[in-house]
């Protein structure tokens, strides 16, 4: 029998999975993230714990797709409960992270805890956290581009059609010919690489699953079309095997390199591999031996730090960085003017 406690503890979160004006969410997408959650009820005491929750909070409910629809007013401000010191400090630390990772459109979505945060913050004895602002900052790992902006809407449409398992029609511009495409998309997932956000979606009929950049998806809406479920496909799996990586193969290479010892301080303390292995090597330098996927985005790294690592094996990736190092120093430079 669930407790008040339970009960409590449900409220908070269902209150969390509902989104606040203009966008809905049935009741049976709530049911389903309630049980992800860890909290086995009925669908039915969803519906009553949903209209309970009427008498208390700007709940609203619209009829669609034969079920109830619900959502929270746009005013409605839920970013304090339960909030605290660390939590309010972990969340600041987090939209310095994320607005410069997601679009902007979607760190809007979650702005009110954020500054809920600040608030906080702020409001704490000065004598212990003033001047917090100024002592706590999130830097990225190497360059970071400003995130690519997605239209107004875009962001809701995917990613409750990722979520909710139905199919939408786009209006897409392509990058190859610079031309708009309609497709009609069976959403599988979200991913978030660098500054660009994708939806994975198989197209029509087909099962092969293709890569949508948000920014240049014009127009999204619900598609008339019954959606199509990819038996078998797993978002882990489809990034493991090179989805997003440029990947040159599947077999895993075995790193061998002399590295100096500000790379080799780097990687003690952040890994390249579980199986990583440092030794000294002569004055200023290190032996590197780690398994390594075979894909452009460890050459990329590796070529990064320029000098300051050389590849012993594998061999083709010694003769690539070799060869890349000529070609740059082939270019024509011109010497800049003196000011």
């Amino acid at each position: 029998m669930a407790t008040k406690q339970d009960t409590l503890f449900r409220t908070f979160a269902m209150l969390r999975t509902i989104p606040k004006e203009p966008r809905y969410k049935a009741t049976s997408t709530i049911h389903a993230a309630l049980e992800e959650k860890g909290f086995k009820v009925s669908l039915r005491t969803v519906q009553r714990d949903l209209n309970a929750m009427t008498s208390h909070l700007p709940l609203y409910c619209k009829e669609g797709d034969g079920e109830y629809r619900w959502s929270l007013s746009a005013s409605f401000n839920d970013s304090k409960v339960g909030l605290d010191t660390p939590t309010a400090l972990t969340l600041v630390l987090a939209h310095e992270y994320l607005s410069g990772l997601l679009p902007q459109i979607v760190v809007d979505q979650i702005t009110s805890q954020f500054q809920a945060a600040q608030q906080y913050l702020n409001a704490l004895p000065s004598n212990h956290y003033s001047g917090w602002a100024n002592r706590i900052k999130a830097l990225p790992s190497g360059k970071t581009l400003i995130p690519a902006k997605i239209k107004q809407g875009i962001w809701e449409a995917v990613s409750e059609s990722v979520l909710e398992e139905y199919a939408i029609d786009v209006i897409y511009l392509s990058r190859t010919r610079n031309e708009l495409k309609e497709y009609i998309l069976h959403p599988q997932g979200i991913v978030v690489r660098h500054s660009v956000s994708y939806l994975l979606a198989t197209v029509k009929d087909y099962d092969e699953v293709r890569q949508f950049a948000l920014h240049r998806i014009q127009k999204a809406e619900r598609s008339d079309k019954p959606y199509r479920h990819l038996e078998g496909f797993s978002l882990s799996t489809y990034i493991d095997q090179g989805g997003f990586s440029y990947r040159q193969s599947s077999d895993i290479k075995k790193l061998q390199a002399k590295v100096t010892s500000e790379i080799a301080w780097l990687l003690s303390e952040t890994p390249i591999s579980k199986d990583q292995e440092l030794s000294e090597a002569e004055e200023g330098w290190y032996w590197l031996n780690a398994s390594v996927a075979n894909d452009q985005q460890t050459l990329w790294w590796i070529q990064g730090y320029g000098a300051a690592i050389d590849v012993l094996k594998p061999v083709e990736w010694r003769d690539h960085i070799h060869s890349q190092a000529k070609k740059l120093l082939g270019l024509d430079f011109e010497v800049s003017p003196r000011i």
